[in-house]
């Protein structure tokens, strides 16, 4: 009997449909986004100064902060080391009631408060509703600001939930990436970061969907892209842009199949593959082209290869090169005291996320764009940076690793090609990985964090 039953639970479980992961994704990112608008530190996400300001100005309620230590708009938790280690942190900022001052004393205008066609007022909307909420609540900078990042969090973290539902391949990336510790932290404060996730995450989702689409379902998708591209280029961050660019070559290597399936001679495969090195081809001088002139404008491409060797880490530098860790597991950088080994296990999670997924890429045309696309968004961050540093290491500096993070999933198209023979097969032992390293490097950061603050490790 016993060995009956086991017979048939074994059964039961192999029958059993693939894990619910935007369901995992959905738990996990509500948990610990309660967990870091909560327990973390004012303006724990990078700038956050400029963030609260940005958002409280939205609402007209510009806020001195200099009644918390803060005489710029800077960036930083460093401020608050005192009224955690004096034990006034709650009184100081739950308690006091915040002073309302006129836009014109506050000493940095947000972009926000220029225009409303710019990726910061777009950003800052849902934070700003959670600041004039928290005001109604009680007029606090902690109630205000919590406020803001619950709701931040909760409203992005339920539409990454129906993104991975929906994304019809490459769901376990997206859910890795978005549990990262930089991706929490993001979601559960103020910034634009945390649209920026959204908006990314379902560009890339479209593209998925695209690529997999039966027939000319794609066909579909088109007239939704022009509207979308036009909210990109007025509200999303500009290094963002570049991953439109996706869809003209999925479009264009979907036409180019139908027509080979259509006329299968042949002289009509040969065609094909014609257009698409003339594509290839003309993408890559186009790049070239761009590329140069940006360089020559900014003292010439010694110059700025020169600046980007170092940056990238290809030639020495006796400074620490930020960005692998504030890719995935920093949110501060400097001021979490995260592990650099901590880093190298997301890496090793990303990587096995993408090799266990399915090879549903037919076009080495499509992830080799895709591939394209991901580091012409990384140069032309860096380029953009170019002005910073320089003095030393020859390193540019202001380059954050977050800037690329929302962009990880886009390797789902590149390893998810079918000539890409390498794969890995357990996968349930992969998700339960998954989640023991969420856990425990989300807990890791906030634990850190605050002994920080409390000055434990100094």
């Amino acid at each position: 009997m016993g060995s009956e039953y086991t017979r048939l639970y074994k059964k039961k479980r192999s029958q059993r449909g693939p894990t619910s992961i935007h369901k995992i994704y959905l738990i996990l990112s509500i948990f610990f986004g309660l967990i870091f608008s909560v327990a973390m530190p004012m303006f724990s996400e990078q700038d956050g100064q400029y963030h609260y300001i940005a958002a409280s100005e939205m609402v007209n309620l510009p806020t001195n902060l200099s009644n918390y230590g803060e005489y710029t708009v800077g960036s930083g938790m460093r401020g608050q080391e005192t009224f955690y280690q004096n034990k006034k942190y709650f009184s100081q900022y739950y308690l006091q009631k915040v002073e309302i001052i006129p836009q014109k004393n506050i000493p940095r205008v947000p972009n926000s408060a220029k225009s409303k066609f710019n990726y910061d007022y777009f950003g800052h909307l849902i934070p700003a509703l959670g600041v004039a909420i928290g005001y109604k609540i009680y007029p606090s900078l902690g109630v205000m600001t919590t406020i803001a990042r619950l709701l931040n969090m909760s409203v992005c973290s339920i539409l990454l939930f129906f993104i991975i539902k929906w994304v019809k391949k490459g769901k376990e990336v997206f859910a890795v990436t978005l549990l990262s510790p930089v991706a929490i932290n993001s979601l559960a404060s103020l910034s634009y970061d945390a649209i920026n996730f959204v908006w990314v995450s379902m560009l890339i989702a479209i593209s998925i969907n695209m690529i997999v689409s039966k027939k000319r379902v794609w066909r579909f998708y088109v007239l939704p892209l022009m509207l979308i591209s036009v909210i990109s280029i007025i509200w999303i961050k500009t290094n963002y842009l570049i991953l439109l660019a996706i869809f003209p070559i999925i479009i264009g290597n979907k036409i180019l199949e139908e027509k080979k399936k259509q006329y299968s001679h042949i002289q009509t495969k040969e065609q094909s593959n014609h257009y698409k090195k003339i594509m290839i081809t003309l993408l890559a001088v186009l790049g070239g082209i761009g590329f140069f002139a940006i360089s020559y404008s900014r003292g010439g491409i010694g110059y700025v290869l020169s600046r980007l060797w170092p940056s990238f880490g290809i030639t020495y530098t006796t400074n620490q090169n930020i960005v692998s860790l504030t890719l995935l597991t920093q949110t501060n950088r400097g001021e979490n005291l995260v592990p650099f080994w901590l880093s190298g296990v997301w890496f090793a999670l990303i990587i096995c996320m993408l090799l266990v997924e399915e090879k549903y890429v037919k076009s080495r045309f499509i992830s080799r764009g895709a591939l394209g696309i991901f580091l012409a968004s990384v140069l032309a961050v860096y380029i953009a940076f170019l002005p910073l540093g320089g003095s030393g290491s020859g390193q540019i500096w202001g380059v954050q690793g977050r800037y690329f993070t929302p962009l990880l999933p886009l390797f789902s198209i590149v390893v998810g090609s079918d000539k890409f023979k390498l794969k890995i097969s357990p996968h349930k032992p992969l998700i339960i990985s998954m989640i023991i390293i969420v856990v425990f490097s989300n807990f890791l950061v906030l634990i850190n964090t605050l002994s920080g603050m409390y000055g434990l490790f100094s």
